[in-house]
């Protein structure tokens, strides 16, 4: 998979089209929006986690439930990163994709 810092520092030695660069900056705008949602969602839900960890006695159902939304809050986040890389790889010509493989050491 190829990273979007990388895409966009390598963009004019992989040639990338002004369509590409559009659909490109159109995606990571978009996945950085979701990213801070994302972001804010495991903050409350690592804070409520935390809030009942630090009672005398935890009830283990609350702290089960807790960590259940601060496992899916995590989920999320990895499936959005997953999902920008994908967009980012199929949106590139196998040439391109070629051409980012070898700058980065990874031509088999």
């Amino acid at each position: 998979m190829f990273p979007p810092e990388l895409v966009m520092a390598r963009q004019n030695a992989i040639g990338l089209s002004d369509a590409q660069k559009t659909y490109l900056r159109a995606e990571v705008l978009k996945a950085q929006t979701r990213f801070t949602e994302l972001q804010w969602q495991l903050q409350d839900a690592m804070e409520g986690l935390t809030g009942l960890l630090k009672q005398p006695k935890a009830d283990e159902a609350q702290v089960a439930a807790q960590l259940d939304k601060v496992l899916a809050s995590e989920r999320e986040i990895k499936r959005a990163q997953i999902t920008l890389l994908v967009r980012i790889k199929n949106n590139l010509t196998p040439e391109q994709q070629h051409r980012l493989q070898a700058l980065r050491g990874e031509t088999k």
